[in-house]
């Protein structure tokens, strides 16, 4: 029966350009299939009915978690939503007899680790798995997995924030809420707010900017890197006093500090390639303003194409900026439109659309603490690794930025045949003396 936060229950709604996009991706060949994850240690006095109930009301009110799709969709799938049911189980408790904490945590990640490469079946198996183990009194582990066409970053985000919200409010004897905005009222809008002249718009875009990706290829000129190919991660910290001070100083120019981070990124890969103009991609969440609490899948890549890059890093923030802007107006076309254009573009450029640099940019309102306290609670997030399980970049270079209130943490990935870790090394450097140059010490 469909229920108050669920009216569409049943009724066939559109998905989203991005759900497109990733649906047709995982028909490709070579598709690795693999769920968006979320894990947390949970050591202390919890109360589990109350977070299991906090759990029930984040999937009752979001409708994005009721999604059916046909048993075995085919390139143009339909989705639907059908609600929770009063005694369906939610979260699946299970006591795991362990000889040790070190061996209750081995099993928690061998357990997330299958659940993360364990294939939704579409027919019949709700869109989530969610699990609280429990190895004593004082020591749990809540292990979350979901499908990628219900869940991106900012879904991510709302689940860990709200759960822990709600569990607080059930201990103080409160009720959470019990609506949330539909993501098939989304869905819907999206589509709608999509006109010809938009989408007419948005090919011309798109067009623009393949063409760029075609003409800026990796490796950059000069002599290959020596040696085997062996891939891994430079990795720096921006501290809090310095991030204060970089916000404050990114406000007054109107960047913000993710921005300001990648103009440093592409004016240091610049001066250490010898290019004057960089291709990269990342991905974008096109949520309208209204819909920003929406769980769903709205992160779909997006090509950026930086022109005349040289030591004016002013500059080159500048186009940064003005790139994830120009991205964001003209990210809605379908998966038929996208695979056109790519074609078209390599046909007529007589080359690969370049692929070779993503840069990954997130940003949370709390601290960057590996654990936070929740009534006495001491609650470590991403506290269970994957377990023989091992996922390859594809990209030369993989930039990841994560801006929290009191740090900003830069991962460089390379992948030691198109990029070496001289070059990344010498890349974040030169990202590290920028920085320092625009926040002035003391």
């Amino acid at each position: 029966m469909p229920g108050l936060t669920d009216p569409r229950a049943g009724t066939p709604f559109p998905l989203t350009y991005e759900q497109e996009w990733f649906h047709t991706k995982t028909l490709s060949e070579g598709w690795s299939h693999k769920n968006t994850q979320l894990a947390f240690e949970i050591l202390g006095d919890l109360d589990t009915d109350a977070l299991a109930a906090a759990v029930r009301a984040f999937v009752v009110r979001h409708d994005a978690l009721h999604l059916q799709m046909d048993p075995v969709p085919g390139p143009h799938p339909r989705q639907w939503t059908r609600g929770i049911e009063a005694d369906e189980d939610v979260v699946r408790r299970v006591k795991v007899k362990a000889a040790s904490p070190a061996q209750f945590s081995h099993y928690a990640s061998v357990l997330l680790s299958r659940d993360c490469v364990t294939p939704w079946s579409y027919g019949t198996q709700r869109p989530y798995l969610i699990r609280l183990l429990r190895y004593d009194d004082r020591h749990h582990a809540l292990l979350a997995t979901f499908q990628n066409l219900v869940f991106d970053g900012r879904a991510h985000h709302l689940f860990g924030h709200e759960v822990w919200r709600d569990y607080r409010t059930l201990r103080d004897g409160g009720s959470p809420p019990d609506t949330a905005p539909s993501f098939a009222d989304a869905a819907v809008r999206q589509r709608e707010r999509t006109s010809e002249r938009l989408r007419a718009l948005a090919l011309a875009n798109w067009r623009e900017r393949l063409a760029f990706m075609t003409r800026v290829p990796w490796p950059p000129a000069g002599p290959a890197p020596a040696g085997p190919a062996r891939a891994g991660t430079v990795s720096a910290e921006l501290p809090a006093a310095a991030v204060t001070e970089l916000r404050g100083l990114c406000a007054e120019f109107r960047f913000t500090v993710l921005q300001s981070a990648v103009g440093l990124f592409v004016t240091a890969l610049a001066a250490r390639t010898g290019r004057s103009d960089v291709g990269l991609w990342t991905s974008m969440d096109s949520r309208a303003s209204r819909d920003a609490d929406v769980v769903g899948m709205f992160a779909g890549s997006c090509p950026l194409t930086l022109r005349d890059i040289g030591a004016d890093t002013f500059s080159a923030r500048a186009q940064v900026r003005d790139q994830l802007l120009n991205g964001l107006r003209h990210q809605r076309l379908g998966a038929a439109d996208l695979t056109a254009l790519n074609r078209e573009a390599e046909e007529t450029g007589g080359a690969p659309v370049s692929r070779d640099i993503y840069v990954n940019l997130r940003r949370f309102d709390g601290s960057s603490e590996a654990a936070d306290d929740v009534d006495g609670l001491r609650i470590t997030a991403d506290a269970y690794p994957l377990h023989r399980i091992t996922f390859h970049d594809t990209f030369a270079l993989h930039l990841r930025c994560t801006e929290f209130r009191d740090r900003l943490c830069v991962d460089l990935l390379y992948d030691g045949h198109r990029a070496d870790r001289r070059l990344a090394r010498a890349v974040l450097d030169d990202m590290l003396a920028g920085l320092a140059a625009t926040v002035p010490a003391g």
